[in-house]
């Protein structure tokens, strides 16, 4: 009859130039970014390297938001250090992790406050050991301390 509908027309698969169609809808709406996220800072990159002699120490602090995230990794070329990760400012202080006899560290460092966070590096062997700090993330300032 015309005008009437028979089950497997009602569940009638679209044509192959309406799936396309939907499938450009799909890919175009993930690959457009919110506007939020499009005028969000990009963040930043920096590589800095710090020879400590032995007994010497050093500091290298990133300023950030709290939540702000940081990729990091550095490493300790021609011996081992001791480290403290931790973050200081606004009347807080924490310490997020600390190690003996390190060559190298690297992960995310998430910010628990608006503050300076960073490491404290210290060279206890009997040679020169050149620490070389990677980072990128969200932060504003990087500042060697000591």
């Amino acid at each position: 009859m015309p005008g009437k509908r028979n089950k497997t027309e009602s569940n009638a698969q679209p044509k192959p130039d309406q799936r396309s169609s939907l499938i450009e809808r799909v890919f175009a709406g993930l690959l457009i970014k919110p506007a939020a996220a499009q005028t969000a800072p990009a963040g930043r990159s920096d590589q800095m390297s710090i020879t400590l002699k032995p007994g010497e120490a050093t500091e290298v602090k990133l300023a950030m938001k709290k939540g702000a995230k940081v990729d990091y990794t550095w490493t300790a070329a021609g011996g081992v250090v001791n480290f403290d990760m931790h973050g200081d400012g606004s009347g807080q202080q924490t310490s997020y992790e600390k190690g003996r006899g390190e060559a190298s560290a690297k992960g995310v460092l998430e910010a628990a406050f608006d503050g300076n966070h960073g490491w404290f590096w210290r060279n206890r062997d009997k040679a020169d050991v050149t620490v070389t700090l990677r980072t990128n993330g969200a932060y504003s300032e990087i500042k060697r301390m000591m």
